[in-house]
């Protein structure tokens, strides 16, 4: 059965990766404000990813009690830098990256470190204004030392899974989705409602 999701966030790029995986799995998503006007999110946790994305979720379900509503925190992990990022990674780097130049600053940061990383994704689903089920995904690997890849953007074009000598960008969708940090929290949350079969 295809389940319909209402995708709490601002992030367009976040609610079109996100809406991407549901079709891929065979389920259908929108973005909040295809339904609401423009809201201001309850202030986010700096150190806890189920407690920014269940806010986010009850949020938005309080004004659509009828909707399967999703939220969901990421965060990038590294291994050279223990104290840095995790839930704060956005922001953290919008504030020491200015150019958006991302992938060619990680690279430089781990330069001669450690290159492992951890990708993690927590999704709360909530209905009626209430939390229903918690959803998780995590890729590890290594942050490769240049950028590699045209079959996708952003921090695919840097991450190698364990086991794999190509990046994310450098694979196939079906390959690169089985390894997404957020299509493993999708694919979590769908196993949970019994939709993947």
């Amino acid at each position: 059965m295809k389940n319909n999701f209402v995708i709490a966030t601002h992030n367009t790029f976040k609610a079109d990766e996100i809406q991407k995986i549901l079709r891929f799995y065979h389920q259908w998503g929108e973005i909040y404000t295809d339904k609401l006007p423009h809201q201001h999110f309850p202030s986010e946790s700096t150190t806890n990813y189920q407690e920014n994305a269940t806010k986010k979720a009850i949020f938005i379900s309080q004004q659509l009690p009828e909707a399967n509503v999703i939220a969901d925190d990421s965060g990038l992990e590294l291994a050279a830098f223990p104290t840095k990022y995790g839930v704060q990674t956005a922001r953290e780097l919008a504030v020491e990256v200015p150019d958006g130049q991302l992938n060619r600053y990680l690279i430089q940061l781990v330069n001669g470190k450690s290159r492992k990383f951890t990708m993690k994704t927590t999704i709360a689903l909530a209905v009626n204004g209430h939390v229903s089920n918690i959803a998780r995904g995590e890729l590890t690997g290594v942050i490769a030392s240049e950028e590699r890849g045209t079959n996708s953007t952003g921090f695919d074009r840097i991450l190698i899974p364990d086991g794999e000598d190509q990046t994310l960008a450098e694979m196939s969708r079906p390959k690169r989705i089985s390894y997404l940090h957020r299509a493993r929290a999708v694919k979590n949350l769908l196993d949970q409602l019994g939709e993947v079969k």
